[in-house]
């Protein structure tokens, strides 16, 4: 085999040049002569003289040298070294871009010969001639005619520095090349030059001014072989950077490009919710622990619907956990809705969080409702008992879809139903039920079309329907004490009627506004002094009329009040007091004489009235605007805002939900119509979910 055929390629053409010009006649030359190719060896040849770098600068045969040139001037000469360890390596340029292949082989010196074996054990000499500290001749046997014969030539090398071309560091770049984003990580091609390899570099930078400069040392790899870095413990920033730098026995041979990676894109896996359980009034969740390196914490999102965008769709976090190991959670204080949604996040180091997964469950529903929510979705109207802790409601039933429509006494002592009408109104209305006190017993009423139907308000038993006489549509209707009678508004008059059990006979009638107005009914409120006050909510003023023991009126005034209504789209209404003859105008805020109807001055909060206390001295409500729009960032507060019109101060008392409508109680508790959501309005519906729930106002 003599010197490697790869390395003797780099010179072949020169040396066939030499052979072919030397004659035959020159000399005989005696290749039957097994000792005429060791003669000569240099037997005291140092193998610490043979280590290092080499590079064939003339070739002889027969005496005649001639020089070896350089295939790429760009590239410097083909090479060869050897290595402590009696290891071999060649190096061949193989163009201008200096890429290399290379050939590897086993050296051992012994008296002048040089054996060289390759990996399979092939073996071959070479011989040694001279060896000093820069110059290396020896003899290697090579058939260069292609004759049969092995030639013998002389090959002369220099002490020889590579000057190698960087070809690893340029391949250094992200891992994964899907780009998936779950490690920071990254990989290169080992280096596998010709000098001794050292080791590898990782430098990390960080920041807005990410760069070599401020770049700090993160990883050393001294396995050549050994070509990912993956950063397990990165600094939280917005912005890192990394960059590869490679040692040999020369001293660095490059760096990498700088490659900048954006951290937020960095994904979580996310981890499976086990199904939570239910105890009493707490509800129990335990999930699968996360393996990310870049884990941030868990948060717990408590939520009224399964996923995506929706109107009344609203997420809250209600635990957040920072402990990898911790994987289980109570809920102590469950929602005030009902069936709500768990859902599991988990959050890296630099913002991302998972949602939803195809691969581990990540949220489950709860059937879970605690006893004081009502079964409704949205309620129609409600009256509230004078002398009883109930509230009388006309709403729909919670669920998916057109549910049915009930009308019942709810107890918000004991949380219970009390009953619920044997006879369901079958007409919408936009007439509030009421529940009044008269000779006939408690009752509660709701508008049906022309008639009014009687309920007992203990039993919720249908009683009778009246069509009062004269009267062919029903705006608004109520009873007056003082004279045993009712009275009943429509679009052009107001009446008086006589009832006797399931009649109403006709007693006097009265017209009021000239103008129609749409949208809406003529209200009135009754006070104590006899007087009934007539308004709409588009008129700017309204009648007062007075009316004679019998229940005939005997003249009206205009006065500077305008009524309001509050429903689906308004909150504002105009509220009476008959203990301090004061009646409230919510949308301005403003106070009124019901007596002299003279303006009595104005308050700043609460933004939205909804009751007043029983001695009128006390206005509540809140500062939840129904026109705000309902998302998880809107300002809506669990509160409810007292005005105590003796001392002009606003008290401000925590709440369990979103208070929408306050009163005072026949006992002097303020109590609040609440839900658990946040909400525009109690009378629409918010995702077919009942959060409705009356709560005691702690009030200080």
């Amino acid at each position: 085999m003599g010197l490697s055929k790869f390395l003797l390629r780099s010179c072949f053409s020169f040396i066939t040049i030499l052979v072919l010009g030397c004659s035959k006649d020159d000399g005989p030359v005696d290749h039957s002569d097994p000792n005429s190719f060791y003669s000569g060896a240099a037997t005291n040849a140092n193998s610490a003289d043979l280590l290092g770098y080499w590079a064939i600068t003339e070739a002889e045969y027969e005496g005649t040298r001639i020089p070896i040139p350089i295939n790429y001037t760009d590239c410097g000469r083909d090479f060869f070294v050897y290595r402590e360890g009696g290891t071999y390596q060649e190096y061949q340029y193989t163009s201008s871009a200096c890429e290399t292949i290379s050939s590897q082989l086993k050296w051992e010196l012994d008296k002048g010969v040089l054996t060289m074996s390759t990996l399979s054990g092939s073996t071959d000499d070479l011989v040694i001639i001279k060896l000093t500290a820069t110059e290396f001749q020896f003899k290697a046997r090579v058939d260069i005619d292609e004759d049969g014969e092995l030639d013998v030539v002389v090959l002369i090398a220099k002490r020889y520095t590579p000057d190698e071309q960087d070809f690893y560091t340029q391949s250094f770049q992200y891992y994964d090349s899907d780009y998936n984003y779950e490690l920071i990580g990254y990989t290169w091609q080992p280096y596998d030059g010709f000098h001794t390899f050292e080791k590898y570099e990782i430098y990390r930078s960080q920041g807005e001014n990410c760069s070599k400069a401020n770049a700090e040392l993160v990883a050393t790899i001294t396995d050549v072989n050994d070509t990912e870095y993956f950063d397990l413990e990165p600094p939280v920033s917005e912005q890192l950077c990394y960059f590869l730098r490679i040692y040999t026995d020369q001293g660095i041979l490059g760096d990498s490009n700088l490659q900048d990676f954006d951290p937020s894109y960095l994904r979580i896996a996310p981890v499976n919710l086990n199904e939570p359980t239910v105890a009493g009034n707490t509800i129990s969740l335990s999930w699968d622990a996360s393996d990310s390196p870049y884990f941030s914490h868990y948060e717990i999102v408590l939520r009224n619907h399964e996923g995506g965008s929706g109107n009344g769709f609203q997420d809250k976090t209600v635990a957040t956990i920072s402990d990898r190991e911790t994987t289980s959670w109570v809920d102590e204080n469950p929602p005030y809705f009902e069936n709500p949604y768990y859902h599991i996040r988990v959050h890296t180091l630099f913002g991302y969080k998972t949602d939803y997964s195809t691969d581990v469950t990540t949220y489950w529903q709860v059937p879970f409702k605690r006893p004081e929510i009502l079964s409704l979705k949205e309620i129609k109207s409600y009256a509230i008992d004078p002398s009883e802790p109930v509230i009388y409601f006309w709403g729909q039933e919670s669920g998916e879809g057109m549910t049915p429509l009930y009308l019942y006494r709810y107890n918000y002592d004991t949380h219970q139903i009390d009953a619920i009408a044997n006879i369901a109104p079958q007409y919408d209305t936009d007439v509030p039920i009421k529940v009044i006190v008269s000779p006939n017993g408690k009752e509660l009423i709701i508008k049906q079309g022309v008639e009014l139907h009687f309920y007992d308000a203990s039993t919720m038993q249908f009683k009778y329907a009246i069509d009062p006489e004269t009267v062919f549509s029903i705006g608004d209707f109520n009873y007056d004490p003082l004279r045993d009678i009712w009275v009943i508004s429509d679009s052009d008059d107001i009446f008086t009627v006589k009832r006797d059990n399931s009649t109403m006979s006709f007693i006097d009638t009265a017209p009021h506004f000239v103008e129609h107005q749409g949208s809406g009914r003529y209200k009135f409120i009754i006070l104590n002094n006899g007087q009934i006050i007539l308004g709409h909510r588009y008129e700017t003023t309204s009648f007062v009329f007075d009316l004679d023991a019998t229940g005939n009126f005997n003249g009206n005034q205009s006065v500077n009040i305008q009524f309001r209504q509050a429903n689906i789209y308004e909150q504002e209404e105009l509220m009476y007091n008959a203990a301090a003859n004061l009646l409230v105008d919510s949308e301005p805020n403003r106070l009124y004489s019901s007596t002299t109807f003279q303006n009595l001055g104005s308050f700043e909060k609460p933004n939205f009235p909804t009751g007043l206390s029983l001695d009128g001295s006390k206005i509540f409500g809140t500062d939840n605007d129904y026109e705000w729009n309902i998302d998880d960032d809107s300002p809506h507060k669990k509160e409810a805002l007292i005005f105590d019109r003796n001392t002009s101060t606003v008290t401000s008392v925590q709440t369990l939900g979103y208070p929408h409508i306050l009163f005072e109680n026949f006992r002097g508790e303020v109590m609040s119509i609440s839900s658990g959501l946040k909400r525009a309005t109690l009378y629409r519906d918010l995702a077919d979910t009942a959060d409705i729930f009356i709560e005691k106002i702690e009030v200080p």
